[in-house]
């Protein structure tokens, strides 16, 4: 039996200059990645091209930063609510790396743009929701130009959608509306929202006149505080009766026929009683010479401020929505502005799953029971991970 001897076949590298195979390993070179530890045990092989002498290393470009380093800055700025100013600081500080805020900006939002969305979190984790809605609006900064944004959250708590808009108009707030009820099938029982007109009309186009809508009484006894002029009376009168003037006593009377006029508004819109509501409201046509506009924004409006007398179920002021909104904002401040729409939608909807995933711990009252659960588990969501943010960005 005679033994061959086969020669053995080395893999050659093409050289990416000038295409060669006659290339030869030229040692090999220790990769770090941005880190927080700074510390990693990857090797690059490198190697020599015989015929243009280019020495050049075979791998697939991977970005500067890791994944686990983003993620960590993503925690600093939404969890210990840092601006980025105050991240790159830290850093600096702590790990010697220098990084600049616009860096640090950029690496939040490559993570921002894979937060899972508001379809796919329902299909995922099938959120039973109680079914009274809340929308409330609000004005922020893109660019230099002010967007409007829309929330709508469960009576539950959960923040199921958001929305910027490039143009306030009818069709868009109309599309907003058709998402919440076709593509999330949202469960509506009722709807509560400020006294917006497009706000109602949309309501009314979308989810049917069958759909109770009521309209939010702190909004309601804003207006009327516009009408009558109180906090103006209250500090006249309160300037008057420190510096002593004469005019004092006729300030204190107009004070508190204000102050009686507020008190009937509030006892009319928030009582359960229809007739006592109706009562009250006669009690307030005496003021109808001097209060015109009050008189006619009752005769206007009150209809739909008392659905909640029909309805109990019903949010008689949209104040969840509002305490997003307030969260939404104070996270903006840090911002400044956003210079291009895309980097809002996508940071809007990363805080949006951060508001979803993170647990209560200040509920007091009847709520205290959802302490150390987040608002999805407070829907019956059994969730896959106890860390928000991967429960929260598709990996």
């Amino acid at each position: 039996i005679v033994k061959r001897e086969y020669p053995l076949k080395v893999r050659r590298m093409r050289c990416p200059q000038c295409g060669s195979l006659s290339t030869v390993k030229n040692g090999n070179r220790q990769k770090v990645d941005y880190s927080l530890e700074r510390k990693s045990k990857k090797a690059v092989q490198r190697y020599k091209c015989k015929e243009c002498q280019k020495r050049f290393v075979k791998k697939k470009n991977k970005e500067r930063y890791t994944m686990k380093f983003k993620i960590e800055l993503v925690r600093m700025h939404l969890e210990e609510r840092m601006s980025y100013r105050v991240i790159s600081k830290r850093i600096k500080e702590q790990y010697r790396l220098n990084l600049s805020k616009n860096t640090i900006c950029r690496l939040v939002n490559e993570i921002a743009r894979l937060s899972k969305g508001d379809i796919k979190i329902k299909e995922e984790y099938h959120p039973c929701w109680e079914g009274c809605l809340t929308v409330d609006d609000k004005y922020f900064s893109v660019g230099g130009k002010k967007k409007l944004i829309l929330t709508a959250t469960d009576s539950s708590g959960d923040f199921i959608h958001t929305e910027i808009f490039k143009e306030v108009e009818q069709h868009g707030i109309d599309e907003f509306m058709r998402f919440i009820k076709e593509h999330l099938r949202y469960p509506i029982k009722g709807i509560t929202t400020d006294l917006d007109e497009m706000l109602e009309k949309s309501t009314e186009k979308v989810f049917g006149k069958d759909v109770p809508h009521q309209q939010c009484l702190k909004h309601a006894l804003d207006i009327v505080d516009r009408i009558i002029e109180l906090k103006q009376k209250r500090r006249s009168y309160e300037n008057a009766l420190k510096n002593k003037k004469a005019d004092c006593l006729e300030k204190k009377v107009k004070y508190e026929e204000a102050e009686n006029i507020m008190g009937l508004s509030r006892a009319m819109f928030y009582s359960s009683d229809k007739k006592q509501s109706t009562k009250i409201l006669g009690e307030l046509r005496i003021y109808k010479d001097k209060y015109p506009k009050l008189i006619d924004f009752f005769d206007r409006s009150l209809e739909k401020l008392l659905t909640h007398q029909k309805h109990p179920l019903i949010k008689k002021t949209n104040n969840v929505a509002e305490n997003i909104n307030r969260q939404l904002m104070r996270r903006f401040k840090t911002i400044e502005s956003f210079q291009k729409l895309i980097y809002a939608e996508n940071y809007l909807n990363l805080y949006k799953n951060y508001l979803r995933f993170k647990p209560y711990t200040d509920c007091r009252g009847s709520h205290k029971f959802k302490n150390g659960k987040s608002p999805l588990e407070v829907c019956g969501v059994v969730l896959k991970n106890k860390d928000w943010l991967y429960n929260a960005i598709a990996f």
